[in-house]
């Protein structure tokens, strides 16, 4: 597996249900597998100063096994991004979703009732940057 920056193919590639609405500060990453079909992408949108927005669509949960979270999560924690906080947003009718996003170390946050439909809630969902599991820190010597 590699991870890539998000093309526009990638962006086509998406399926509508998992597709968000594409915003001027839309990025993301890509992890391909060796025969180069996408294996997943995430997503990030809505950038503040201290937060983004993210979207995860998984086609090969192996992809986790293989570096995909380290990836996303050590990009969108970087020096470089400089954001703190990742926030989803995910409709209560998607128990998968659900279960994947609390594994991987999201805590809910607030539910914001027929915010996605009457009868399903949206799910808010934060991880911050001091209780990520995914991202390379550094020792009181500099070694990772």
């Amino acid at each position: 597996m590699i991870c890539v920056p998000m093309t526009n193919a990638h962006w086509e590639a998406m399926p509508d249900i998992s597709r968000p609405r594409r915003c001027e500060d839309t990025k993301g990453i890509v992890a391909l597998g060796g025969n180069g079909e996408t294996q997943a992408v995430c997503i990030f949108d809505s950038w503040c100063e201290n937060s983004c927005q993210i979207h995860i669509h998984i086609v090969n949960p192996f992809v986790l096994k293989n570096g995909f979270a380290e990836e996303v999560f050590n990009y969108v924690f970087s020096e470089e991004s400089g954001r703190e906080v990742v926030i989803g947003v995910t409709p209560s009718n998607n128990k998968q979703a659900l279960k994947f996003i609390k594994h991987i170390g999201f805590t809910e946050v607030a539910r914001i009732p027929d915010g996605h439909e009457k009868g399903v809630d949206y799910v808010v969902t934060t991880m911050r940057k001091e209780e990520c599991i995914w991202i390379k820190r550094l020792d009181a010597t500099g070694v990772n």
